[in-house]
């Protein structure tokens, strides 16, 4: 059966065809601007209309940065909000919508550790029956999610919103920024740190301290300059990294993932030089009493440019009985 899969960042939405049976691909992928259309549902007209499809009937995977649940979502840095009953309606079927880093998640079920970058000293575990991993990414939002692989090899995912719990200090120079924050903005999440406007917000505390205030550069540009020697942005990095390995530390003993951290996003990609220089890692272990069982979490950075339109797939053909292909759901001759 012939299915649909899309995925929307925020500036992006994502389509893909599923085929194949147990070694899914992807096919007619294809990435326009959301400001090109007023509505998810335009979008996805294009999209068919290019492709010969017919909607009904279609079984259609979505993934969204975003929360799930209820009819109505909202989409993170969109202007578009997506209703599963208009969807369904639209479709003449049940669609399917995840967050995001579930659908990141659902992508690292199978993947091959081969296609993993270490990241520290202990190589990558498999993702076999009995065990339990963490994924977290940074970019515009921090998002989290654990996968989870039954004893019978039955995969879950459990999509988690941990980037908003409250950040929590471990040094003086993090209490002056949660002290410089807090009177900004209230309440202060991990998100506001370690999200591309926090490594801003990080890069302008540390120049102010030094008596270079200004308009704080993109989070790219701090990464290059930090990569670069750069001193104010090296600094800025370090501090950023040892605080999301603070938070990932926190949210595997949250979720019990012992047996694994996966990083993502294309931020984290190009600071991963940065992350190895050992901040990360201490303040990952730096957690009292249970030190020793996080010195043996191994911590790797996957990367894949189609993770959630191939882990949407995974979760819509895990939760869709396959049989015959549904004629009009597949490429129209006309």
């Amino acid at each position: 059966m012939t299915q649909l899969v899309c995925a929307i960042d925020g500036e992006n939405v994502s389509f893909a065809l599923v085929t194949g049976g147990s070694d899914v691909r992807l096919d007619a992928v294809r990435q326009f601007r959301t400001a090109e259309f007023p509505t998810f549902t335009d979008a996805l007209q294009a999209y068919t209309r290019e492709n010969r499809l017919s909607t009904a009937g279609l079984p259609l995977g979505l993934a969204v940065a975003g929360v799930t649940g209820g009819d109505i979502v909202t989409l993170a840095n969109c202007r578009w909000y997506i209703s599963v009953s208009g969807l369904r309606a639209f479709l003449a079927r049940e669609p399917l919508l995840i967050n995001d880093f579930e659908a990141i998640a659902w992508s690292l079920a199978d993947i091959d550790i081969s296609r993993l970058t270490r990241v520290g000293p202990l190589a990558p575990r498999t993702a076999e029956p009995g065990r339990r991993f963490l994924v977290v990414g940074t970019g515009p939002g921090l998002g989290m999610a654990s996968l989870i692989v039954g004893e019978s090899g039955a995969v879950t995912v459990v999509a988690g919103e941990g980037g908003h719990s409250s950040f929590a200090p471990q040094t003086p120079q993090e209490d002056a920024l949660l002290v410089q924050l807090r009177a900004r903005l209230g309440h202060v999440s991990f998100e506001r740190l370690l999200a591309s406007a926090g490594l801003q917000a990080i890069q302008a505390a540390v120049a102010e301290s030094k008596g270079r205030p200004g308009v704080p550069p993109a989070a790219e540009t701090i990464v290059a300059s930090a990569l670069r020697g750069d001193a104010i942005a090296l600094e800025a990095a370090d501090l950023f990294t040892a605080m999301l390995g603070s938070f990932a530390g926190n949210m595997v003993l949250c979720t019990g993932a012992f047996d694994g951290l996966f990083l993502v996003s294309p931020l984290l990609r190009s600071m991963l030089p940065l992350i190895e220089r050992g901040k990360f890692r201490a303040a990952f272990v730096a957690k009292g009493r249970m030190r020793k069982a996080l010195e043996q979490v191994p911590v790797s950075f996957a990367a894949d440019a189609h993770a959630r339109l191939l882990g949407v797939a995974a979760a819509l053909r895990a939760r869709t009985p396959q049989g015959p292909a549904d004629p009009q759901a597949v490429r129209s001759a006309a």
